[in-house]
Formats: structure tokens, sequence, C-alpha cells
């Protein structure tokens, strides 16, 4: 006589595979995530450095004087001689696209240009765009500058 045992344990391998390929496909997910994540900080990062970079050349600019000729007399013009496209204002709105010798600091590009009398009288207004290595966002800060009494 055979005795047949029907309270069987354990799972078979049909649904051992299943539960393998859900649990790979929830790694998966994991690793895009981590993968996106780690993308969004180099790029946080990199405008971060940018910022700083555009920060640190208005606070150069700022401490020379306001007859200083790299700043007061800077109207129109790039560091690397590109003339601007607003003559109404005499700042662009991009930087130029040019190799030229603009600014180098820890590989960003920083070019930069002053208009006098913007965007009231005596007063100057100093836009700064600086150009990450790579393919990172540009930064582009503005500031303005009072004639002193």
């Amino acid at each position: 006589m055979k005795i047949i045992i029907k309270n069987q344990k354990g799972f078979t391998l049909v649904e051992l595979l299943i539960a393998l390929v859900i649990f790979s496909i929830g790694i998966l997910g994991v690793a895009t995530m981590q993968t996106t994540a780690i993308k969004g900080n180099s790029k946080s990062r990199q405008i971060s450095e940018a910022s700083n970079v555009a920060a640190d050349q208005i606070e150069q600019i700022l401490a020379l004087a306001y007859e200083d000729p790299v700043d007061a007399d800077f109207l129109d013009s790039y560091p690397d001689g590109a003339g601007t496209t607003d003559g109404s204002t005499g700042l662009d709105d991009l930087p130029p696209n040019t190799d030229g010798t603009a600014s180098l600091a820890n590989g960003y590009k920083i070019y930069w240009n002053v208009a006098t009398d913007y965007p009231v009288p005596d007063t100057g207004t100093i836009r700064i765009f600086v150009d990450p290595p790579g393919n990172g966002p540009n930064v582009v800060m503005e500031v303005v500058k009072a004639r002193p009494i």
C-alpha cells in the first residue's frame, strides 16, 4: 500500500523563477534610480561651482573703482574683444560663440560685459557668463554698481 502525502511544504521551481524575475525587475529599477540621482548630483555640483566662479568674478569687478577702465570703460565688449549684439544697453543675453581669450578658472570660461547708465543714470550693470567645462549648463549673473557720490 502506498501512502500519498498531500501536505507538501516548499516552493516549486516555477514559483521560484517567478519570484526571481520580480526581484530582478525591482533591483533594475533601483539601479536606474541611483544612476539618475548621480547624474543630477553631478549637474548640481557643476551649477554650484559655476555660481561660485561667477560670484568671485563679480566681487573682483566690484572691488575696482567705478572709473577703472576694466569696469566703467568696458562697454559693449567681452574680455576676448567680441562685441555685443544689444546696442541699447551694452548687455548680451548669451555669451559669444568664440574660443577667444576669456578668463579661465578651473576650466570654466568666464565672459562679462558692462553697461553704464543702465538701468538708471550713474549706475553700471555687470553681466557675468560662466561656461563650465563639458556639457554643463551656463550660469548667468547680473549686478548693478552705483557711482560713488
